[in-house]
């Protein structure tokens, strides 16, 4: 089977299950109409990575949708209105996104905030050759431009697996050194990887983090410390972008963890029974 299958087969599932979940939601909120009763609003954040050259004018057809569907707001918004409404942000910092997002969200008026990894500025990381994260002056300028930069750790670390002080030293040290490029106060903050625990949450609040971000596709509340996001692409399809903008993708954290308990549960089993059946990889 070619390697690109599964992968199709996930998405499209994926796809599948956020049409049924959102045929539900929209069917609640008119239900709730009906009865007089205002839907609650919550806004949907949304992560870019790289956005190459090429792949411009697919992201310009997205953010027209944005536009059309939904509210753009600030990451740092406090007293969201009523309705749908949206939130854009940027992972590590890319040059390319820098390039060919930027000044497509500029020209729409979109805030965006981008995360960025304070000691590989002007550098890569994962091993990534097609692309550099932007210097600290190119930083400097995207900030002065009224981009909103974040803390993406100093090292691009995968913190689950940090002690606490070398955690707490991640938090602290890039909010510090990007505040230094910037000459201002840093107060936003996302997990590299989505990797995250309970017990970082409180290091990052004494780090002196305002807000932070994760990699679960979760509804944001104003006054929530911890927001959840979901990852889009320039290369999304338009359904697939739709979904994922209208919260579509909020079951899967859901169904992450109930498959993780079900391999548990069969991996226990099978310590006491040959003939216990596996889940499939």
């Amino acid at each position: 089977m070619d390697s690109e299958s599964p992968r199709l087969s996930t998405r499209l599932l994926k796809v599948l299950i956020a049409c049924g979940f959102y045929a539900l939601s929209e069917s609640w909120r008119e239900l709730l109409k009906l009865l007089g009763r205002t839907p609650p609003s919550a806004a949907t954040v949304i992560y870019y990575h790289h956005v190459s050259h090429d792949q411009r004018e697919r992201l310009v057809r997205q953010l027209d949708h944005l536009l059309r569907w939904t509210r753009p707001l600030p990451a740092d918004f406090t007293e969201p209105p009523s309705g749908s409404y949206s939130i854009v942000t940027a992972d590590d910092g890319w040059k390319s996104f820098a390039d060919n997002a930027i000044p497509e969200l500029e020209r729409r008026n979109i805030p965006v905030a981008v995360f960025a990894i304070s000691d590989r500025l002007g550098a890569s990381v994962d091993g990534i050759e097609f692309d550099r994260l932007v210097t600290p002056d190119e930083l400097r300028a995207l900030n002065l431009r009224g981009v909103c930069i974040g803390s993406h750790t100093a090292s691009h670390a995968v913190m689950t697996s940090l002690s606490e002080p070398e955690a707490s030293r991640e938090l602290r040290d890039s909010r510090a050194q990007l505040a230094a490029i910037l000459g201002h106060d840093v107060t936003m903050f996302c997990f590299p990887y989505g990797a995250y625990s309970g017990p970082l949450i409180p290091l990052c609040r004494e780090a002196g983090y305002a807000r932070v971000f994760t990699c679960d596709p979760e509804s944001a509340v104003a006054p929530d410390f911890v927001v959840g996001r979901v990852r889009v692409d320039p290369t999304d399809w338009p359904l697939e972008f739709h979904l994922k903008l209208m919260g579509a993708y909020r079951w899967l954290p859901a169904a992450i963890a109930l498959k993780r308990r079900l391999r548990a549960v069969l991996r226990g089993g099978s310590r006491t029974s040959s003939r216990a059946p596996q889940l499939p990889a």
